[in-house]
């Protein structure tokens, strides 16, 4: 039996690789914008995925990445969210890639670290809702 690897596969195993990489060593000057770029449209390639749990978990690295490189340019990855936010059919991921969206533009980083749990993407957008939701409705309620 022969297995079948797509060119898809590979290119996300690489991002995933390279954003762990990131995550493992946070100290920004390490990396050049070379391979800042390269794992841009790694996640951009992953983002198109046709599997759900690439897309999903895609989206989450892109959080967990602004998280500790807020400076960063995203607007690439911003317009490849917005469209999947428009056009997915999966809700959770509609709903995820607006939030992802939303913080990439206009979230600042987290504070707390332990939020981004691979295991449980769930705590870290819940996060984000919130900072969000503290950033627009509460500050504009406050005025």
């Amino acid at each position: 039996m022969t297995s079948h690897i797509t060119w898809r596969t590979v290119v996300l195993i690489v991002g995933l690789s390279i954003a762990l990489s990131a995550h493992a060593q946070p100290d920004e000057s390490r990396y050049s914008r070379y391979e800042f770029g390269k794992l841009m449209r790694d996640f951009e390639i992953s983002l198109g995925s046709d599997i759900p749990g690439v897309v999903e978990s895609t989206i989450y690295n892109l959080v967990e990445y602004k998280n500790a490189y807020p400076d960063r340019d995203y607007s690439r990855q911003i317009s490849a969210l917005t469209k999947i936010a428009r056009d997915h059919a999966d809700s959770t991921i509609v709903y995820k890639a607006h939030l992802a969206s939303m913080y990439l533009t206009y979230g600042t980083r987290i504070g707390n670290a332990s939020v981004f749990n691979p295991e449980y993407h769930e705590t870290a957008f819940r996060v984000v809702a919130e900072q969000l939701v503290k950033k627009f409705l509460l500050s504009s309620s406050a005025e």
